[in-house]
């Protein structure tokens, strides 16, 4: 299934980012460091040459920043791994080695020194694949 999040840097909740990049073990210094770059924003709207009061920015990263699709990967990509916690059919499975030559595909078929992973979606910016074997996960995801 194709997906393509419409505002989707636009609804990261700051404090969900914050959890989020904690769980994935971001170091403690960086994760303040984002945090204090969005958190307490306040804008101003241009409106025919004069502008609106000032308000908070509660949700998002900012667009235009090199991290913000870093950012926003990382929170998708947990929502999913949750979403897709206990579901082994619409898993993509990968072997791969990390020794050795590239594209020697026979090496795949040791039985030792082999690794495997499970992909569910693949994401670039703002756009999603998610693997789903079934109607009723595709309504899920």
């Amino acid at each position: 299934m194709f997906v393509d999040l419409t505002k989707a840097f636009d609804t990261i909740s700051y404090e969900r980012l914050r959890r989020t990049m904690e769980k994935f073990g971001c170091p403690g210094e960086f994760v303040s460091m984002v945090h204090q770059f969005h958190y307490g924003m306040l804008v101003r709207v241009p409106d025919d040459g004069d502008s609106t009061d000032a308000f908070p920015v509660t949700n998002g990263v900012k667009h235009g920043c090199v991290l913000a699709p870093a950012l926003f990967s990382m929170m998708f990509s947990a929502m999913l791994s949750n979403a897709f916690l206990d579901d082994k059919e619409s898993r993509i499975k990968i072997r791969y080695r990390l020794n050795g030559r590239r594209f020697n595909l026979g090496r795949l078929q040791a039985k030792t020194k082999v690794e495997e992973d499970f992909v569910h979606d693949f994401l670039f910016a703002d756009d999603s694949t998610l693997n789903t074997a079934t109607e009723a996960q595709s309504r899920r995801a």
